[in-house]
């Protein structure tokens, strides 16, 4: 995986995590999660625009998988690790369906 995947699954992670606090808010807190959802998930989509890009994101979350690969790595394996759902469509090469 070279740093702009690793970025991009850095930033999947974060999407998947804030969905998830998103759908287990309260009514009043829902609506403010899911516009953070979204600005997270806009990033992701920027993180998928730079794979054929080698320039280092601004955002820094993604920043952070760039400069520190190795620890980025490991997060993102003990993250699959914890949601075993996503490392099972990640094997197989499906994804979940509603």
């Amino acid at each position: 995986m070279n740093k702009a995947q690793l970025a991009m699954a850095y930033q999947a992670c974060e999407v998947a995590d804030l969905a998830q606090e998103a759908v287990t808010a309260c009514p009043a807190e829902a609506l403010e999660r899911a516009h953070r959802v979204l600005a997270a998930a806009q990033l992701l989509v920027a993180a998928a625009a730079r794979l054929d890009n080698p320039a280092a994101p601004a955002d820094p979350l993604q920043l952070f998988a760039y400069e520190h690969p190795d620890e980025a790595a490991d997060d993102v394996s003990d993250w699959l690790a914890r949601h075993p759902a996503a490392a099972s469509a990640r094997d197989s090469g499906t994804t979940r369906q509603p």
